[in-house]
């Protein structure tokens, strides 16, 4: 019996709804499905024995996007671990993407980054490989065939999936919680325009690093030589990575002495900045927007150098931006909402997306709406007048200081469709916080802040060395605590 023949593309269309191994990334995740992870193998491997199209389309789903993440090991694997580096008998409890002195920091086979780089295999996977993520707890050995081969190894696969006549890598992720220094050194040399052939054009447009991969300046260097890149993303960028974004000082020529920002400027399109971005100022911040001008897409994370007037005049300044992400904190000089329509619109900003932290949110709510809203309060999702509040108001009337703030330096954006609002302070602390804040609750309650007020007098007070000023300063800090924390009898 003959099977009916389907076209390629519907093929690919059917097997992506399959649930694949936590190996693969899927352009549709189900998280309600009902196969576990034996059975989504089960299921990819009968569909690839049905005929050849099918085997085709089943190794183009499963190496699409091939993830390393190697996790720490338990006690118990580390002791296994090392009686099998000193030449002894001994096994860890589980391989499971996990490695060790033993393997060389490679990780367990079988694995798809392993598979894809066997040529001895009938089909070559490699050329099915779009997206590769490296993440995890990586060997922090040295580089080396006897210590380490994880780096030459990634240097192989990079080359493979990039420079090859049938490669087709986009994205490339190299976030390790932990590594050796020299591990991403040997990829970013053949990423690096200077390591590739005359008239070779590199197929890779989105990179997605961290701290890991531009911590000195060796590897900031051969970054500001990677061209054609439409999506940049940096997690906790260096001091010594910014300023190789907008100049390169080691350079000797005018023309290369400019930034990588500079060498990208007509392709990118997005720029993501994550995390800790203290190393960001007001002039670095200035510095980049006249390499962004065909920017898109923009995330700064959290500066305390930058104040609102500082990112946002910077904003105003990018024509074309539909997608940007901050990191809010309470300030106090924040300029009217009047000045951000007046000077520092956004009119075709489509998508507004604003981080914060939940305890310091608390913090800066009235004490009369932290009980009826900190635990319960759900954000404005559209920063329209006419969707949340009057047209005549200006956002002061909104009782959380984060609304208010969005609806003001939005207020210039007519074109937005969507306000994303991320709890940076979610995760393993959240059930702690919540304890911690009960408990400060209740001390309120009891009386307890004033023995505390009094204590920060008394220091504050010899601190100051008892001058008048103190003295003043300190009254007025004590009258404002008991206002805030003032309860109803």
């Amino acid at each position: 019996m003959t099977l009916p023949t389907l076209p390629f593309d519907i093929l690919l269309l059917i097997l992506e709804y399959l649930p694949l191994p936590d190996t693969t990334l899927s352009r549709h995740i189900r998280d309600d499905t009902p196969y576990n992870h034996g059975q989504a193998q089960n299921a990819l491997y009968c569909c690839s024995l049905a005929n050849r199209e099918l085997s085709q389309a089943a190794g183009m789903v499963l190496y699409r996007c091939v993830r390393l993440d190697i996790r720490k090991k338990s006690k118990s694997q580390q002791t296994a671990a090392e009686s099998s580096w000193s030449n002894q008998k001994g096994t860890p409890e589980s391989r499971n993407e996990e490695a060790d002195e033993h393997d060389y920091g490679l990780p367990a086979a079988p694995h798809p980054l392993l598979s894809a780089l066997n040529s001895t295999l009938p089909i070559n996977s490699y050329m099915y490989v779009q997206h590769l993520h490296i993440t995890g707890y990586l060997s922090t050995l040295p580089p080396g065939s006897s210590s380490n081969r994880l780096p030459m190894l990634l240097a192989d696969a990079i080359h493979l999936f990039t420079c090859g006549s049938h490669a087709k890598l986009q994205s490339l992720r190299f976030t390790p919680e932990d590594c050796h220094p020299q591990t991403f050194v040997q990829s970013l040399e053949i990423l690096s325009d200077s390591h590739r052939e005359v008239g070779s054009s590199l197929c890779l447009s989105e990179l997605h690093l961290n701290e890991h991969a531009f911590d000195d300046e060796n590897k900031t260097r051969l970054l500001a030589q990677i061209t054609g890149l439409k999506k940049i993303t940096l997690e906790n960028p260096t001091r010594v990575l910014l300023q190789t974004l907008v100049s390169d000082n080691r350079a000797s020529s005018d023309s290369s002495n400019q930034g990588w920002l500079y060498h990208l400027q007509t392709d990118l399109v997005e720029l993501h900045l994550l995390n800790n971005c203290g190393s960001i100022t007001p002039g670095v911040l200035h510095s980049f927007i006249p390499y962004l001008s065909n920017l898109e897409r923009l995330t700064l994370g959290i500066s305390y150098s930058l104040a609102d007037k500082d990112v946002f005049v910077a904003l105003s300044r990018l024509k074309r931006l539909k997608s940007i992400g901050v990191r809010w904190y309470l300030q106090l000089n924040s300029p009217p909402p009047s000045i951000f329509i007046e000077e520092w619109p956004l009119p075709v900003l489509e998508i507004f997306q604003v981080g914060y932290s939940s305890r310091s949110l608390r913090v800066a709510l009235p004490r009369s709406n932290i009980c009826n809203t900190s635990s319960t309060h759900t954000h404005m999702r559209v920063s329209s007048a006419s969707t949340e509040l009057d047209e005549t108001s200006d956002g002061s009337d909104i009782s959380c200081p984060l609304c208010s703030w969005v609806f003001k330096v939005t207020a210039g954006s007519p074109a937005l469709k969507e306000v994303v609002f991320v709890d940076e302070d979610d995760g393993d602390e959240e059930d702690e916080t919540d304890d911690e804040q009960s408990d400060f609750d209740s001390e309120i309650e009891d009386g307890q802040v004033d023995v505390q007020a009094q204590a920060l007098k008394r220091n504050m007070w010899m601190m100051l060395g008892g001058i008048n000023l103190g003295e003043s300063i300190i009254e007025e800090e004590e009258e404002d605590l008991d206002h805030f924390y003032q309860t109803d009898s």
